[in-house]
């Protein structure tokens, strides 16, 4: 559940224009901003002098609260009542005056004011979730790596933190990872193209070791050599030639030599090829591949 940026201690509902989350849709009825306000207006009152001239001003006006029609006269009432006579009062049944024709009309004329005719359209980029790159990339540019949409230069578009593919994060996401930035939020709040990314990626939800480690037998991946790896194989599978899109599992980058034997070609681009997790634990299940046979022996 996301906070209210305030500390009033309140959900968050909406998100401001100044990038910031806030439990009201206006900033001043924020309970914090509130007494705020409240403290620095206390003690002020009006003197005795400014309250003279203030009755002064209003002496012989009517009161705000007697209504529009107080200055009226008895005489002046009874004319507006004959003009108005054959009139139809405004809070009476308004179907009885319009035929089904202007009717109809009306009702085709409001549906027809929604997406591109309504007068809050911009765009529809906040309405489809997808953020903007004057707005957003400024913000997260000193650590994601951002680019304009290829098909439209108004989308942002970054790379995913474990495949290293362009993709249009959502608003969510991208505003989430400023936070996280700034210091407000716990975590990374990294930025992914798909949950299989996210799952598979090694410092997801991790603090100290990367997942799965062992100091014995970890032997991860640099995140630049899987991500040129990954493009080089078009995201494909090279053992069930299955693409990321197609599988529901993540993808792997698989050494083809063990890297305790020849650390020094453990970056080497062509020693390592690009498999589906299915298929990579399948590889090393097979004679010679097993991870007890890539330990280092003392």
């Amino acid at each position: 559940m996301m906070l209210c940026s305030y500390n009033c201690g309140q959900k968050a509902l909406y998100i401001l224009k100044n990038g910031k989350s806030c439990c009201s849709k206006n900033v001043a009825s924020c309970p914090t901003i509130r007494k705020k306000i409240s403290l620095k207006n206390k003690g002020k009152s009006k003197t005795e002098e400014c309250k003279k001239k203030i009755s002064q001003s209003k002496k012989g006006k009517a009161a705000w609260n007697k209504g529009d029609n107080s200055y009226l006269t008895a005489e002046m009432r009874k004319n507006m009542g004959a003009k108005n006579k054959n009139k139809i009062p405004w809070n009476k049944n308004q179907k009885d005056i319009y035929s089904n024709k202007t009717i109809k009309a009306f009702s085709d004329a409001a549906k027809n004011r929604t997406g591109k005719n309504s007068s809050n359209w911009k765009g529809g980029y906040y309405t489809q979730n997808i953020p903007l790159y004057d707005k957003y990339a400024i913000q997260i540019y000193y650590a994601e790596t951002c680019r304009r949409n290829l098909y439209d230069k108004n989308i942002l578009d970054v790379k995913c933190t474990y495949c290293g593919k362009w993709f249009t994060p959502s608003i969510q996401q991208v505003y989430e990872r400023i936070r996280a930035l700034n210091g407000n939020q716990g975590g990374e709040q990294r930025l992914y193209c798909s949950n299989k990314c996210k799952m598979e990626c090694p410092i997801y939800q991790q603090k100290k070791f990367p997942k799965g480690f062992k100091p014995s037998s970890s032997r991860e991946v640099q995140p630049e050599l899987r991500q040129m790896r990954f493009k080089i194989d078009n995201y494909t599978c090279q053992k069930c030639n299955k693409h990321q899109d197609e599988l529901d599992i993540g993808l792997h980058c698989h050494h083809i030599e063990g890297i305790r034997w020849e650390p020094l070609e453990s970056t080497d681009i062509d020693k390592v090829i690009t498999l589906c997790k299915k298929c990579h634990i399948e590889v090393h299940k097979k004679e010679g591949c097993k991870y007890h046979e890539m330990k280092c022996k003392e």
